[in-house]
């Protein structure tokens, strides 16, 4: 799967609730998706934003097998960084934040 079906399928996602959001320990910090700093529909903005050359997959640091897609949107002065992966119908965000 590349960079148009990735975002697809996660917007797609978004619209239809059908995400959920990893733990992590660093949660408030990492995806502010999932503690509400940000809606679906801000994420969906950022992804219509993104084009090939802000995209990248590779394996899931746990399971080699899950392909992990990352997203570098520019919002203005500010880049994001939305980093997801697919478990069935439901995409799985670990980050939603401003990058560095």
């Amino acid at each position: 799967m590349g960079f148009t079906e990735a975002r697809r399928r996660l917007i797609q996602a978004l619209q239809n609730g059908a995400w959920q959001s990893e733990a992590r320990n660093a949660l408030a910090e990492k995806n502010l998706l999932a503690i509400g700093e940000v809606d679906a529909a801000f994420v969906i903005g950022l992804l219509h934003r993104c084009h090939g050359p802000d995209y990248d997959a590779s394996p899931h640091d746990f399971d080699r097998a899950t392909i992990v897609h990352v997203f570098r949107p520019r919002v203005g002065h500010e880049r994001w960084y939305i980093k997801a992966y697919f478990l069935s119908e439901t995409s799985v965000f670990i980050s939603v934040h401003r990058s560095d």
